[in-house]
C-alpha cells in the first residue's frame, strides 16, 4: 500500500475542501466543511469547531493530501515464443 503524497499548496479559498490543512496563526487547522454564506464569501470551519469568513478570492496557502495513483498494469507476456500464429514448414 503506498503512502499519500502531501503538497502545499497556494490556492483561493473559493477552491477549499474538507480535509485540507490551513495554518492560522502558526497553528495548522483541518477543514471540516466549507459553506457560501454571502455574495462572495466563504464560512471555513475546522474540527476543533472555529470558523472563519473569507472573502472567496483570498489566496490561502493550504496542505492537501493525494492518493497517490494506482501502478501501470504490468505488460503481459505472450506465452508460446514469439507470439502470433504458427506456420506450417512450407514455404511459398
Amino acid at each position: 500500500m503506498l503512502s499519500p503524497l502531501v503538497r502545499t499548496l497556494t490556492i483561493l479559498a473559493s477552491d477549499l475542501r474538507p480535509g485540507d490543512v490551513i495554518a492560522v496563526g502558526g497553528i495548522p487547522h483541518r477543514v471540516r466543511d466549507v459553506r457560501e454564506v454571502y455574495p462572495a464569501r466563504k464560512r471555513v470551519e475546522f474540527e476543533d469547531g472555529n470558523a472563519y469568513v473569507v472573502a472567496r478570492t483570498r489566496t490561502i496557502d493550504v496542505t492537501r493530501c493525494y492518493e497517490p495513483p494506482p501502478p501501470p498494469p504490468s505488460p503481459s507476456i505472450p506465452r508460446g515464443g514469439r507470439g502470433g500464429r504458427r506456420r506450417s514448414g512450407v514455404s511459398l
